[in-house]
């Protein structure tokens, strides 16, 4: 499926999402991330495993976050595991004051985000 905003990657298991532009801030784009965030989580439904790449993205609405939120849940619904990485220091600053570095698992780097899925424990 063709995206706008977003450029998929799969690499084996995980499927790696990137962001087209480097800066968030319209509403309407913001509206159609949402969207094709939505779809981006049912093609992960085969793979189990997600990485939301924000390398690259430079400035971004607090409204972009409330798209994040719908991913997170039905990534939870459909039991696929969702990391997020790539944050820079401007954005993680948002997702520290809205609390939601608390809420997604955050990884500095996209080889941090995909290796991590393979570092389970005996009962993980």
């Amino acid at each position: 499926m063709p995206y706008t905003h977003l450029r998929l990657q799969d690499q084996g298991e995980v499927l790696v999402t990137y962001f087209v532009s480097g800066s968030i801030i319209d509403q309407t784009v913001i509206e159609q991330i949402g969207n094709e965030l939505s779809d981006v989580a049912l093609e992960a439904a085969g793979n189990r495993k997600l990485v939301v790449n924000f390398q690259g993205v430079k400035f971004m609405a607090s409204a972009m976050l409330g798209k994040l939120l719908p991913l997170l849940k039905r990534c939870k619904n459909d039991k696929i595991k969702l990391k997020l990485c790539g944050i820079n220091s401007n954005l993680m600053e948002v997702f520290k004051i809205t609390n939601l570095n608390k809420v997604f698992d955050i990884c500095n780097t996209e080889e941090d985000a995909v290796k991590s899925f393979e570092k389970r424990g005996f009962f993980g």
